[in-house]
């Protein structure tokens, strides 16, 4: 490779080759040393400062360049747009008075509602075990609705003793909706309400079985999946 010596004049350029190269953080124009040029014309002809060029190239004698050797002419970082301006969010007004009151006794129900339920689905486990006896609304021995009928005396409330009777009652609970203490009602005669049972959570429910002959926790699946008919949540 031929050697350049500043103390020289040599011939007038001959040829330039510029290359810019881009990346994600910083972009560079490059230019490769031609026979003649020297640190000075480069700093001339491009109006970068000598001083800028040996500190962006790292160079150690300035007197000395090779034919081929690349020299960084910049290395400023691309202009990037800024994101646009976006609108900070609006803050929710302040609710009323009114609304927090709503809002409090809607809350209040709610809990009322489950710890209801807690205490009915309480009330039909202790009955865990008991002989199933058809009519039977006492610890000697329970049907479906007499399971219903015991458990809710100890929330101090009559309810009727007859599934269908009971389906009447309470307002409506969808299948995504249940909880604990909600009532679940099953046509398994073919004839409309005939079983009730008290949903445990799980995907299971408690209720008087009459083909194991007494009250068992079962889980929602198969035969009594689809003989599902509705549910109903007593206040």
């Amino acid at each position: 490779m031929s050697r350049t010596v500043f103390r020289r004049a040599l011939p007038a350029l001959i040829g330039m080759v510029l290359m810019l190269w881009t990346s994600a953080a910083v972009a560079e124009v490059v230019y490769t040393v031609q026979p003649g040029d020297t640190l000075a014309k480069l700093s001339q002809r491009f109006a970068i400062p000598m001083s800028r060029l040996i500190e962006l190239n790292g160079i150690r004698n300035p007197d000395v360049m090779y034919v081929g050797t690349q020299l960084k002419l910049s290395d400023a970082p691309p202009v990037t747009a800024k994101p646009p301006a976006t609108a900070p969010a609006k803050a929710s007004p302040p609710m009323s008075s009114r609304e927090l009151q709503a809002a409090r006794a809607k809350h209040v129900a709610s809990q009322r509602k489950s710890a209801t339920g807690a205490t009915i689905l309480a009330a039909a486990r202790s009955f865990a075990g008991t002989p199933y006896r058809w009519g039977g609304a006492s610890s000697r021995g329970v049907d479906c609705s007499g399971l219903v009928v015991r458990a809710m005396a100890k929330q101090g409330k009559a309810v009727p003793h007859h599934s269908a009777a009971l389906y009447k009652l309470g307002q409506p609970v969808s299948r995504a909706a249940l909880q604990p203490g909600d009532l679940v009602f099953f046509n398994t005669n073919g004839r409309g309400i005939s079983h009730v049972g008290i949903w445990a959570g799980g995907n299971s429910f408690i209720h008087a079985s009459s083909s194991q002959r007494k009250v068992v926790t079962t889980q929602f699946t198969g035969y009594y999946a689809q003989r599902y008919v509705g549910a109903r949540r007593l206040p």
